[in-house]
């Protein structure tokens, strides 16, 4: 009896096979990543991925959703195929192989360009490197299994190896180990929350600087006197502030603000986390007045005061 094939649910099963592959292989390479330069962090590294919370979170769900999604339509694909009720050869499968392959050898390529640029430009080696050896390693074993797809999988009947299962085991227990990991060093989601919060102050508290430097003015213009309140900033039409700019965003409260001196004046705010570690990590150009510096605004958890001065 002549077989009958489904040529649109093999393009289907093929391609969202390699798409979750993709995706499952690219997530897990920064989470592991991720989880290296959490305990070799680099001062210096502050323009690429750093591993913290807020950027493994998304390669986490990439990880937990897309990879479940692959381990099932792959074993579909597989079982289909040994029994020969899928087509081996079918164009969409070529072209998603060979595509794969093309990423996968561009990804190696460019992993060792990284490390190359990286021991030049005085970052840290072995981060750098242990970075490169995570991508080269997931980037192989892709490789390696694309590889053995196209040659076991010939249009006869077949089962998987042993071997091959315990190869598949080995590969999904190191998936889940990354992801557990990866849940016992990034924050929770009320510190995330929290640190959200704390980041809209400071972003608040660095315009109300600003403005009040500009309020301030110079000897051409300007008041060339402290604002008495946080009102006459919004009042002023110089300056481009709102009613909301000068309220803490979760209580609704206005920011504490008090006159020192002819220059001197004292910004107050109560926060839920510590940012001073972060804060002191921070490139801040040095031409940048001091009144609006990045870290100008590094805070404890609780009320902080800050004493600024106009220029």
């Amino acid at each position: 009896m002549e077989k009958t094939y489904s040529y649109a649910r093999d393009g289907f099963v093929y391609l969202l096979s390699y798409a979750t592959l993709l995706v499952s292989s690219v997530a897990m390479n920064y989470l592991i990543r991720g989880i290296i330069n959490h305990y070799i962090p680099d001062a210096l590294d502050r323009a690429v991925f750093s591993g913290t919370s807020a950027e493994m979170v998304g390669f986490l769900a990439a990880v937990v959703i897309s990879f479940p999604i692959f381990l099932y339509i792959n074993y579909y694909a597989n079982k289909m195929l040994g029994q020969g009720k899928m087509i081996h050869d079918t164009g969409v499968r070529r072209w998603l192989l060979y595509i794969t392959l093309v990423v996968v050898i561009l990804v190696i390529i460019a992993q060792l360009i990284s490390l190359f640029i990286a021991y030049f430009s005085g970052n840290l080696v072995l981060r750098s490197a242990l970075g490169a050896l995570v991508t080269l390693i997931i980037a192989f074993v892709v490789l390696g299994y694309q590889w053995w797809h196209l040659k076991f999988f010939d249009g006869t009947a077949k089962k998987i190896t042993t071997n091959f299962k315990i190869f598949e085991w080995a590969v999904i227990l190191v998936v889940i180990a990354g992801a557990v990991w990866t849940f016992f060093i990034i924050d929770s989601p009320t510190v995330i929350r929290n640190k959200r919060f704390d980041e809209t102050r400071v972003q608040r508290l660095t315009s109300i600087s600003s403005s009040i430097q500009t309020y301030y003015g110079d000897t051409i213009i300007g008041h060339r006197v402290l604002p008495t309140t946080l009102q006459q900033l919004v009042s002023d039409t110089r300056i481009f502030i709102e009613q909301d700019g000068l309220i803490d965003p979760l209580t609704k409260q206005q920011f504490d603000y008090k006159v020192l001196a002819v220059k001197k004046y004292q910004l107050c705010a109560t926060f839920a986390t510590d940012n001073t570690k972060e804060a002191a990590n921070v490139n801040q150009p040095m031409s940048t007045p001091k009144f609006v510096g990045a870290n100008s605004f590094a805070h404890p958890v609780g009320y902080k005061c800050f004493d600024l001065t106009v220029q």
